[in-house]
């Protein structure tokens, strides 16, 4: 069975050495957009790069950093740069998380020229000069250009700072000049031992080490034509994402696009709050007046963009392609995190959309793919194969706009609401729960009439059982609805949810299923199975921007199965399979009782380990566990503590195989189960498991109330639904059956089916193993136990006449 398991899931992901130098989809890595070979150029057809020897010498690429301005700020009247940029190129909202969960404009910068998640400390000269600075975002303060830094002020590490200077001085191109940032020590701190590892400045110095002068493809004989291989940056912001590790930028300047460096990156300054932003450099205005108006500061922010766009196409060189001008939100303006606005003008960026290969979500970028991508325009290799996807469309500007604001405004209602909706499932659970304690207890009920009134009371809850199992999915079903575009997002949400739960709970009862209680639970895990494989199958819509999926803004996935997602997928799958082997039993099937469990259960594990797909590395291995639990059981096989470890460990195996598999091909075209085995083979794959635990641990901190839901389901299982006298040291007159006899659950009475037992016991080992294996692990058995409980709650009313003793 394991040998099967492993063929098919081989062939299915298209791994094997036969296809270990083909290229590949991938769902979770960066690097899915190399090609044989590893170059980002061979699979640059979004950026519209050409190996036509006919075309003229590349134009200048210019970076414009805004951090806060977001797609709704751009408007033909108020912003007409932005709107004529939009209007002509392609733009898409943009993910800025770094480590926080907002970001200031200088972690935003730090991680563009890094590629990489980084968050900015603050700098012990800003704090000097101002100790009235109250914001919350560290002040950036523009780089030394003297070459005397002060040796105690941390900038350097261990060389002397005049030494490294004078090392870089001769590197600086023609109107640019070495310079550093001092404290930059203090500015890198919060990224020791955060879990990411930092490249500082990688953007520019890989620019540089390309050491072109024109990119491939060109035909220039005029020297004066040749860009050189280097990036200028102007401003604080840009001298952040181009020094390197010692805080040493190498071309720093006044005017970057009177340069002649292949890439200039201008900081325009920022958007924010007077809270959030704080800065004494008047030139580039970081200090927010009290009469705050954010509107004027977006306007102010385009009239720049609109003088520094006149100086590029006065700049550009005669006979050379129209310079690419990019410009990104690179940070939050407050607190309150949101998408920003991303817009790239230029050869190559047709009207429309962009997307990478790390979000595969149309008009959705974040921003570790800008480093990488920017080098894929300059026709550069990168350390991370992402280009920037570009989607053309017909469509008018202001429909553009319309779409992304509408994309960007539900994500910040699902993250404003999330909070709420997940207290909410709490709280309804925590009710459910008392429910069972009270109304299950012989004593509160009297030993008189409680036999009579116990299966009134088996039947009230089994149907509000049934209602509460119908609302997690309901949650993913809303993303059927344009809510985003109501007049009231938050009210279009909440109806949204209530009316596709609401729809599930009505299709559960309808004939012939709906006639009995193991019919609307088969009914409603069957439900819950077909859509969440059809939306993995189809793009993953209705996981992104859920309430219990992932969400944009916060950016820790993007596509495929999430942690609550998957938990949903194990419990119904179970629940199912053991409701439909017992429904094959009961009618003489013997084969389908062995053959179902294993097409459905490797279908499952198809849809959640599909790296296209569910993308899914911890949820697939718990799925594999419960299944051959499931099997073995059904094979009556005993299982004992040391073939449990055996099953784990196998499934275990199964996918570190496959990893290893996918670990063979060429880098760029690996999926993020060869990620991972390289970070095994690296050793960084206990850098990445300590951040995993980190957040579980986060989650218990801001979230206790879901981290005691797996305990209160435990208790009622245990003992208020008397799980605990199905166990055989367990009997009626012991001191334990005693205490679980004062209630009057009927799981023993519902495992007397043991295929049903079986299908439970697969579940909770599938919730066990995804509660070790998954990140932010604790979530899935909370949410499993959110509708395991109440699925044995319905199933328990199937005989309520029955008397109960």
């Amino acid at each position: 069975m394991l040998g099967l398991l492993v063929g098919l899931l081989t062939a299915g992901l298209g791994l094997g050495p036969s296809s270990a130098s083909a290229p590949t989809d991938d769902p979770a890595s960066p690097d899915s957009m190399a090609s044989d070979d590893g170059s980002a150029a061979n699979a640059n057809a979004s950026s519209g790069q050409s190996t036509d020897t006919s075309r003229p010498p590349a134009g200048q690429t210019v970076v414009f950093g805004i951090p806060g301005l977001t797609i709704d700020d751009i408007d033909p009247e108020r912003t007409p740069n932005l709107f004529h940029l939009l209007s002509e190129g392609a733009a898409a909202n943009l993910n800025v998380r770094t480590i926080g969960s907002a970001t200031c404009p200088a972690s935003g910068w730090l991680s563009f020229g890094a590629g990489a998640r980084a968050q900015a400390g603050p700098s012990p000269i800003a704090e000097d000069a101002d100790p009235d600075d109250s914001a919350r975002c560290p002040t950036m303060i523009a780089p030394a250009t003297d070459g005397s830094v002060d040796t105690e002020d941390g900038a350097a590490s261990a060389k002397e700072p005049a030494n490294s200077d004078e090392a870089h001085g001769g590197e600086s191109a023609a109107g640019t000049t070495t310079a550093r940032i001092e404290g930059f020590d203090a500015v890198k701190e919060p990224n020791i031992g955060s879990g990411y590892s930092v490249d500082y400045g990688m953007l520019a110095r890989t620019v540089t080490e390309a050491g072109k002068a024109v990119p491939a493809g060109t035909d220039a004989t005029d020297a004066d034509s040749l860009l050189e291989p280097c990036v200028a940056a102007e401003g604080p912001g840009a001298a952040y994402a181009a020094a390197d590790e010692d805080g040493v930028v190498t071309n720093f300047t006044d005017d970057a696009t009177a340069t002649d460096c292949r890439l200039g990156v201008v900081d325009l300054g920022a958007i924010g709050i007077r809270s959030w932003l704080f800065d004494p450099i008047p030139k580039y205005s970081y200090t927010v007046p009290p009469n705050y108006d954010r509107e004027t500061r977006v306007a102010e922010a385009d009239r720049r963009l609109g003088v520094r766009l006149q100086e590029v196409r006065e700049n550009a060189k005669d006979g050379a392609a129209d310079p690419t001008i990019i410009v990104a939100g690179l940070g939050d303006s407050s607190g309150l995190p949101q998408l920003r606005a991303f817009i790239a003008s230029g050869p190559g960026f047709e009207p429309g959309s962009l997307s990478s290969a790390t979000t595969r979500t149309p008009g959705l970028l974040q921003i570790t793919d800008l480093a990488p991508g920017i080098l894929d325009v300059l026709d550069i290799d990168s350390p991370r194969a992402v280009g920037l996807d570009s989607a053309p469309t017909d469509d008018d500007p202001q429909q553009r706009i319309d779409d992304l604001v509408a994309e960007a405004q539900k994500s910040t209602t699902i993250h404003q609401n999330l909070s709420t909706f997940s207290i909410t499932l709490d709280v309804i659970f925590y009710v459910l729960f008392i429910a069972c304690a009270v109304l299950l207890n012989r004593s509160i009920l009297g030993r008189r009439g409680g036999a009579t009134l116990a299966p009134h009371v088996h039947r009230f809850l089994g149907w509000a059982s049934l209602g509460v199992a119908a609302l997690p999915m309901g949650a993913f079903l809303a993303g059927l609805f344009p809510w985003s575009r109501m007049a009231d997002p938050g009210l279009g949400l909440f109806l949204s949810v209530i009316g596709t739960a609401s729809v599930l709970f009505a299709f559960a009862l309808i004939p012939p299923w709906g006639r009995t209680w193991r019919g609307r639970v088969g009914a409603l895990t069957g439900a819950n199975l077909l859509i969440l494989a059809i939306d993995l199958a189809t793009g993953s819509h209705l996981q992104a921007n859920s309430l219990l999926g992932y969400n944009p803004i916060v950016g820790g996935r993007y596509y495929g199965l999430g942690n609550q997602g998957a938990a949903i997928f194990i419990v119904s799958l179970f629940i199912f399979l053991g409701l439909m082997v017992s429904w094959l039993r009961a009618r003489g099937h013997r084969k389908a009782v062995i053959i179902v469990p294993v097409v459905v259960g490797l279908a499952a594990v198809f849809v959640s380990g599909n790296p296209s797909w569910g993308a899914k590395f911890g949820g697939t291995i718990a799925i594999l566990a419960g299944l051959m639990v499931l099997l073995a059981l059904l094979s009556k096989i005993r299982l004992t503590l040391v073939r449990l470890a055996l099953i784990g460990l196998s499934s275990l195996a199964v996918l570190i195989g496959i990893a290893f598999l996918d670990w063979l091909r060429p880098a760029g075209a690996r999926s993020h189960f060869g990620t991972f085995f390289d970070q095994i083979v690296t050793g960084e794959a206990l850098q990445v498991v300590g951040r995993k635990l980190g957040a579980n641990l986060h989650i218990i901190q801001v979230n206790p109330a879901l981290a005691i839901v797996t305990p209160l389901a435990a208790i009622a299982i245990l003992i208020f639904l008397r799980y605990l006298l199905h166990f055989p040291h367990v009997h009626a007159g012991s001191r334990t059956g005693r205490l679980v006899n004062r209630w009057r659950g009927r799981l023993p009475q519902l495992f007397t089916d043991s295929d049903l037992h079986y299908g439970f016991l697969a579940a909770a080992t599938g919730l066990g193993v995804g509660l070790v294996l998954t990140d932010s692990g604790v979530a899935v058995p909370s949410t499993g136990a959110m509708v395991l409980l109440p699925f044995l709650l319905a199933l328990s009313a199937e005989h309520a006449e029955e008397a109960h003793r």
